[in-house]
């Protein structure tokens, strides 16, 4: 199965009283915008899911990876777009709804035996459902990338030279297994030269200055550092995280207990670990709202009703810009909000635009999540009106 991508389609407008030149450059904005929209949903993707699958022939192996792979994916994203506290969810997840959010996947690569399939898999999700999902799951959530950061695997060496290289190499190939490209944080992965692993050590030994030093030779104004060592009992590694990223300045260590397998393998399950909790330094302070508790089955006719005027609330704003250029911004950023559906301009002028939604909740839920996007909300007789704020 390929990918399947859907473009969005241009809102309507009400173009009386305006300039048909104005209307003519909102409507193709709102056709560029659309598709913008589309291509630019790159966190809805899920890259280099790993399929380890068993049975007794080879197609029975390569069936079970199939069935498998979408909850192991949806579990993957569900842990990028939502906050560590709703962690506990990932148990209620089920294969149905994985493969009903799930809208194509490709295969990177693949290898098999006659009882053994082991594939990696990329998967794309469907924006709109992937997020009706989480409003179902009472979780809130935040989908916008962050702007670049470099993040630079380092490694602080042991006496013995030859181990210490061979566990760097191990270090960096770790991280190579990581899907940044779809990551809700702009990184891009620097390999440590061995003069960067020596200013290395001296941070780690106090030498703070050198770092600055490692900073300008990359130019990058947001560079982290991740380092991991074996404890002497072989047991732990000790995982440091170090440098600047876009929430700022990080000074991180945990203790990460060494689990069965390899140390290669070992070592990609701390790469997660730590870039998990980069994620999470960029998405928790976005995301506003509790994770509510949400009853698993509708059979009260009265909660099934409730649950599907959450879903299908509709919102109508007045939005306020100055002029072309602001209203193309704001359109944008507010297509972008998580939750925000079938967005519909009804009217347009020249300073303002009647706007219609769908948004779970209303548009009471809706305001919490506006301060996040630069808006605010603010009522003028029976009108909603939606501002831009700096």
């Amino acid at each position: 199965m390929t990918f399947k991508y859907h473009l969005l389609s241009a809102s309507t407008v009400d173009c009386k009283n305006i300039a048909f030149s104005f209307v003519l450059a909102l409507a193709c904005q709102m056709m560029v915008a659309g598709g913008a929209q589309a291509r630019g949903a790159s966190v809805y993707t899920i890259a280099k899911v790993k399929i380890d699958a068993r049975a007794d022939n080879a197609v029975l192996a390569k069936k079970r990876a199939f069935k498998e792979g979408p909850l192991q994916a949806l579990k993957l994203i569900f842990k990028r777009l939502a906050p560590f506290r709703a962690y506990d969810r990932l148990a209620n997840l089920t294969p149905a709804e994985a493969d009903e959010v799930v809208d194509g996947f490709a295969v990177r690569s693949e290898r098999n035996s006659s009882t053994h399939y082991i594939a990696l898999l990329d998967y794309k999700f469907s924006r709109k459902k992937l997020q009706a999902l989480l409003i179902k799951k009472g979780v809130p959530f935040f989908d916008q990338r962050s702007q670049k950061q470099v993040l630079m695997p380092v490694f602080r060496g042991t006496g013995d030279q030859s181990a210490g290289t061979r566990k760097s190499k191990q270090w960096w190939r770790a991280w190579r297994t990581i899907d940044f490209k779809h990551a809700l944080t702009d990184t891009r992965l620097y390999q440590a030269k061995q003069s960067d692993h020596e200013l290395w050590q001296k941070i780690s030994s106090g030498e703070r200055q050198q770092y600055e030093t490692l900073r300008d030779r990359y130019a990058a104004s947001k560079l982290i550092l991740v380092d991991a060592q074996l404890n002497s009992q072989k047991d732990r590694f000790e995982l440091r995280i170090y440098g600047k990223d876009h929430v700022g300045r990080v000074d991180y260590s945990q203790e990460i207990p060494v689990k069965e397998g390899t140390l290669a393998k070992n070592y990609e399950v701390v790469a997660q670990i730590a870039f998990g909790i980069l994620e999470g330094r960029w998405r928790e302070p976005q995301i506003s709202g509790d994770v509510v508790a949400v009853i698993a089955s509708a059979n009260d006719q009265n909660e099934a009703e409730s649950s599907k005027r959450l879903i299908n609330e509709t919102v109508f704003l007045r939005v306020a810009f100055r002029g072309l250029r602001n209203w193309q911004q704001i359109r944008k950023r507010l297509q972008r909000i998580p939750g925000v559906q079938k967005m519909q301009v009804n009217s347009l002028s020249p300073r303002g635009a009647d706007v219609r939604l769908k948004y779970p909740g209303g548009i009471d839920r809706l305001q919490s999540q506006l301060s996040a996007y630069r808006f605010a909300l603010e009522q003028t007789g029976s009108d909603a009106v939606l501002r831009s704020v700096k």
